[in-house]
């Protein structure tokens, strides 16, 4: 037998593979209706998503205004007082008004029919003498951002509606709905008291022609406020499940068109993928290399394969000599769930970790995810019985006594005949 046909038997009979697939075909309504890269559906979702709970401080609103001011660059002063507001928790949202589709006629005198994706109207305190804000967001997928606006016809163009048309189309919607330009508004706001933000929302990350707008990602959003917001407490278990579906349909590679974002469910699945195929992968390249029909072609697999081999720096573990591979924190969370069955509680087991790691400000496990270092990238498992538990990645070898060494010398002295760890 070849070493390929042994490679795709191990494939074939490894359960864990399925994962994968289980995880990209599972149905949902997004696919079901095939809308999952319909833009106007998406923005509705937001708009949705925004308006739950908005005046809570942990509420999507509040997280996606922190990542506003994450990836803002403005130095405006009306800015500044609203973001000094927002991170010391004085900020506060008494009523909002938020929703998808907003025709710029119905904010502007400009009386095109151009649409904001979402649009949000807010009463606010605690920005010093701001009593308003309001909310921009130009929404892209897989189109980008539209030119001078050679369709729609007005009767009797104004001055400022033909220098309206010439514009991009954040240009125009900057143009139109500005508080720089307070004639061209519809709105009686006092102006002086006003916040506007303006959002460039994509999932290639591209930059708007405006340079008021902020750019965001489609990451960002899953990084800053979809993921955070799946483990607040206060979540329903109806905006859980459809926050899930949602995920499902961002990074799926079946649809076969632009991934907007990877969830961090979906990076675990994939590189525990690819970890446990590595081999198959290069023997797949290796015959993409040789069977090349040009030297580039052959060079770039031939350069694919060098990346590999320089970045094979994995280091894998065997349990009580199973045949299972694990990374260093698996260990560390199957030594937890051993110690949870012997019923020794949380605190006892961090302590026993700090003590053989010598790491003694360091939060290693914890039922709590935010209480664990670098606690955005931690890996998540469960006890025997269901509970959830977070064990941080930071772990490392060729520290001698200390971090991940030091707890691989702890286990191998005090649990030597009921939990080997030993090096693949």
């Amino acid at each position: 037998m070849t070493e390929t046909e042994e490679l795709l038997i191990k494939f074939n009979v490894d359960s864990r593979n399925y994962r994968l697939r289980n995880y990209y075909e599972a149905d949902n309504i997004w696919r079901s209706l095939r809308i999952e890269r319909d833009e106007n559906r998406h923005s509705a979702f937001l708009s949705w998503l925004l308006s739950k709970d908005y005046a809570l401080e942990g509420s999507p609103f509040y997280k996606f205004l922190n990542l506003i001011i994450h990836r803002s660059k403005s130095d405006a002063a009306d800015f500044k007082e609203f973001k000094r507001s927002v991170l010391l928790g004085k900020f506060a949202i008494n009523k909002a008004f938020i929703r998808p589709e907003m025709v710029i006629s119905t904010l502007s005198k400009i009386r095109f029919t151009d649409r904001l994706d979402i649009y949000a109207s807010c009463e606010i305190t605690g920005v010093g003498d701001f009593s308003h804000l309001e909310l921009f967001i130009e929404n892209k997928i897989d189109s980008s951002e539209g030119n001078s606006k050679v369709a729609g016809r007005i009767d009797n163009p104004s001055y400022y509606e033909e220098s309206y048309r010439e514009k991009k189309q954040t240009e125009r919607y900057y143009y139109a709905c500005s508080k720089e330009d307070p004639r061209l508004r519809k709105d009686p706001f006092d102006y002086d008291h006003t916040i506007q933000l303006f959002v460039f929302l994509s999932a290639k990350g591209q930059e708007a022609a405006d340079e008021h707008f902020v750019s965001i990602t489609y990451q960002d959003l899953v990084d800053f406020l979809f993921e955070p917001y799946l483990v607040h407490d206060g979540i329903d278990s109806h905006t859980s499940m459809c926050i899930a579906e949602y995920l499902r349909i961002l990074g799926n590679p079946i649809n076969d068109i632009t991934i907007m974002a990877t969830t961090s469910e979906e990076k675990e699945l994939l590189m525990d993928f690819y970890t446990r195929n590595e081999d198959l992968f290069r023997r797949a390249l290796e015959v993409k290399r040789d069977s090349a029909d040009t030297e580039e072609e052959a060079e770039n697999y031939k350069s694919m394969l060098d990346s590999m081999r320089k970045s094979k720096v994995h280091r894998f573990f065997t349990i009580n000599d199973e045949d299972t591979k694990y990374k260093m924190y698996e260990v560390v969370a199957e030594f937890v769930k051993f110690l949870l069955n012997k019923g020794v509680n949380f605190d006892d087991i961090e302590r026993i970790i700090k003590d053989y790691t010598k790491e003694n400000t360091t939060c290693h496990i914890s039922p709590e995810r935010a209480n664990v270092k670098r606690h955005e990238k931690c890996f998540e498992s469960k006890s025997d019985n269901g509970q959830s538990f977070f064990v941080t990645k930071e772990w490392g070898k060729g520290s001698k006594g200390r971090n991940f060494d030091g707890f691989q010398e702890g286990i191998e002295r005090d649990y030597k005949s009921e939990f080997r760890v030993k090096e693949i």
